[in-house]
């Protein structure tokens, strides 16, 4: 065996070092800082949500792909060229029975399903932190509009996992290890599912970011007041970044075809290396806003001291106007869930109390 001249794509591959890095740093970040928001729970004397659960969920399958990365490292299949027969051509590799191509197609199907659960998880966890403070009373648009994007992250997981992952070849499962000719002339698709996937995905990202910049919006605070929360919510984009790089890439590879002659080891690799990337910057997204109140314990006090104060204005003018304000460093956490029986209008006053009193909290 040894290694032949590949056709050369428009970007980069991974090396095993990235490889290595994604494996062990980004699942040691994750779990790190869902560990971190319990604490704050407990600090703050606030009960655990399923938004916190979801959360540590997410973190626990972004842990499993970190693993199936080191193995695949390890076992010299992820970021390194894949090792053909001499006297084999580039454009003929995809239809031999390479043993390295076959380890890293278990690998990816292991990750895989593993990222389904990830996105699952990770996408409901930001949906419903996201209930938690803009739902002021059920039945409101917020309300129905956040249910339904819930309902669809679920069912767009479940979807790929049953129908695009597990049985998108019927009863033959091993097809998806099989050498990619293989696949090809047994007649499954395998490519229309993960191509829905990586545009779906880009769509589902969006509509979750947007969710509450409407909510954000109709508070009752100074623009830069909202320009800050708004801030804190688009910090998704690098997540988005992530899955638009990820789907230009596979986009080129499937329109370039298997026989192209380009090192499928190193091109299934860069995609499952930037997937994982995606789904760790939403799992880190997701957990910003509650970790925003360890400022308190570090440097950044001061600034968030600035948008207390921002906040005190607010207060001071909703007393004077006789509006009952409770105590400001009552914890967003402790505000589960709001009453039912509200007007439209007081709802948007509670809302807005809601983020000012999280915002005390810092």
């Amino acid at each position: 065996m040894e290694s032949i001249q590949w056709v050369q794509l428009p970007f980069a591959f991974v090396s095993p070092g990235d490889v290595l890095a994604a494996g062990i740093v980004l699942p040691l970040v994750c779990i790190g800082l869902a560990a971190l928001r319990f604490h704050i729970r407990v600090t703050q004397n606030s009960p655990f949500g399923i938004d916190d659960w979801c959360s540590a969920l997410g973190s626990i399958f972004i842990t499993g792909m970190g693993a199936c990365f080191i193995a695949g490292e390890r076992l010299g299949v992820m970021g390194y060229p894949t090792s053909v027969p001499t006297g084999t051509e580039a454009s003929q590799a995809y239809g031999l029975f390479l043993g390295s191509y076959i380890l890293e197609a278990k690998l990816q199907f292991a990750i895989q399903f593993l990222l389904t659960f990830a996105y699952a998880f990770v996408k409901a966890s930001i949906v419903l932190f996201c209930r938690r403070i803009f739902v002021g009373h059920k039945g409101s648009a917020f309300d129905w509009a956040s249910w339904v994007v819930l309902i669809v992250v679920i069912l767009w997981s479940a979807g790929f996992l049953i129908g695009g992952l597990i049985f998108g070849c019927g009863k033959h499962v091993e097809l998806h290890w099989a050498p990619l000719k293989t696949v090809v002339e047994s007649g499954c698709d395998v490519s229309t599912p993960e191509v829905a996937l990586v545009i779906s995905d880009i769509i589902i990202d969006l509509i979750i970011l947007v969710l509450p910049l409407p909510s954000i919006w109709t508070l009752s605070m100074s623009k830069h007041k909202r320009l800050a929360i708004t801030g804190v919510f688009l910090v998704g984009l690098a997540s988005i970044a992530a899955s638009a790089a990820r789907a230009a890439i596979y986009l080129y590879v499937e329109f370039a075809g298997y026989g192209a002659g380009y090192d499928i080891n190193q091109a299934v690799t860069l995609l499952l290396w930037w997937s994982m990337l995606e789904v760790s910057l939403a799992a880190i997204t997701a957990c910003l806003p509650t970790l925003s109140l360890l400022a308190k314990d570090i440097r950044l006090q001061m600034f968030f001291q600035r948008l207390g104060s921002m906040s005190s204005i607010w207060k001071s003018n909703s007393d004077n106007s006789g509006n009952p304000h409770k105590d400001a460093d009552y914890s967003l956490d402790r505000v589960y869930t709001g009453p039912t029986n509200l007007s439209q209008k007081r709802s948007g006053d509670s809302q807005t109390q809601i983020v000012e009193r999280y915002e005390h909290q810092k």
